[in-house]
């Protein structure tokens, strides 16, 4: 009987285990499959004169939003409000983003730095950069 019941008792400290660390796993495999907690959704379009990035920031104020520009990258810092958790909150799942996150978004080409301009509207950053230096298409005769 004796062995029985050490058997029992690793059995269940390797139940309590598991349990006690699903929740991280839980966490780990969300940040892997949505993105991840720092990671900022964005959509790069090229366009004929323009390159236009949009960035996904649910819930962040326009004033906490901060991007830097040179010719060939855009990066953006935003500041997520951290919610105050109230003594006695049993959170069942926690995913929504809080505190800073940084993203530098590699653009397709080189951009004019003093034309760029961003709006910020219902919880989406759209950034206009406009292209150096259009090329011209000229037609050569052959001889």
């Amino acid at each position: 009987m004796k062995r029985r019941n050490v058997a029992e008792q690793m059995f269940n400290d390797v139940i309590n285990t598991i349990r006690e660390s699903q929740g991280d796993l839980e966490r780990t495999i969300s940040g892997y499959t949505s993105g991840g907690s720092t990671s900022l959704l964005v959509d790069v379009i090229e366009g004929i004169d323009d390159v236009t990035v949009k960035v996904d920031l649910p819930g962040v104020k326009k004033e906490n939003v901060t991007l830097y520009v040179n010719e060939d990258s855009l990066e953006v810092d935003a500041l997520f409000d951290e919610e105050t958790s109230i003594e006695g909150d049993n959170y069942v799942k926690r995913e929504r983003k809080q505190g800073e996150v940084r993203r530098v978004i590699s653009l397709p080409t080189k951009i004019s730095i003093d034309e760029a301009n961003a709006a910020f509207e219902n919880g989406v950053l759209i950034v206009t950069l406009p292209k150096i230096g259009m090329k011209e298409v000229h037609t050569v005769n052959v001889d």
